[in-house]
């Protein structure tokens, strides 16, 4: 089904557009939420009208979004999470909640679909995320993902426990080495220990029986 895009629906379509679109997706909801109209020979006679309008936007947009991206290049945008005793975050960041922390930042509506994370994001670090806000607009935006405040303590709770497993290890490896090599040096004092009257005489016995 052709219909004319009275409104801006980004990425899809801006307005003065005609496209062909799925019958179910235009009557269900482009037509009755005012975003399109069937592309009749009526309808068709807006659209240079409404494409040079959304020109202007378009333009401005751009404009608009170059702002925002020139003021986050050389900055950090902090998510605060909480994690497990490691580390590692209890699921991982997501498109929205980068989006719910740069609106925080900006004071700026954003879209999840601006931000392309390829690889999942499971532990604290920083991170650099594709970032495009329109076609002609995008930047990697750098992510610095710190644990909250009770996070923190359960980290370090964690890592004193470790350092007193290490310490426990390091003794129980010490001891026993000392336990082997004071086994080889009586050991050796066995041997080196000069013989008895009685083990002579029973040498010398063998010797004149043989």
């Amino acid at each position: 089904m052709n219909i004319l895009f009275l409104k801006d629906l980004l990425p899809t379509a801006r307005a003065g557009d005609v496209k062909n679109v799925k019958p179910g997706f235009a009557r269900n909801f482009l037509i009755p939420q005012g975003v399109a109209v069937l592309a009749t020979e009526e309808a068709l006679q807006r659209a240079t009208k409404l494409r040079a309008e959304a020109e202007d936007r378009r333009i401005q947009e751009t404009k608009d979004w170059q702002v925002v991206a020139d003021s986050l290049k050389d900055i950090e945008l902090d998510i605060e999470v909480r994690t497990g005793p490691t580390g590692r975050l209890y699921g991982s960041i997501t498109p929205t909640i980068v989006a719910e922390a740069l609106e925080e930042k900006t004071g700026r509506e954003m879209n999840r679909r601006f931000f392309n994370i390829t690889d999942p994001i499971r532990v604290i670090g920083k991170f650099k995320v594709f970032t495009k806000f329109v076609e002609e607009v995008s930047l990697d935006i750098t992510l610095n993902i710190t644990p909250d405040e009770e996070s923190i303590k359960v980290m370090e709770d964690h890592k004193i426990e470790q350092e007193k497993l290490k310490k426990l290890e390091e003794k129980e490896t010490d001891s026993e080495e000392n336990s082997e090599e004071n086994s080889e040096e009586n050991s050796n004092n066995q041997e080196n220990t000069p013989k008895t009257s009685s083990e002579n005489e029973e040498n010398e016995d063998n010797n004149s029986d043989n």
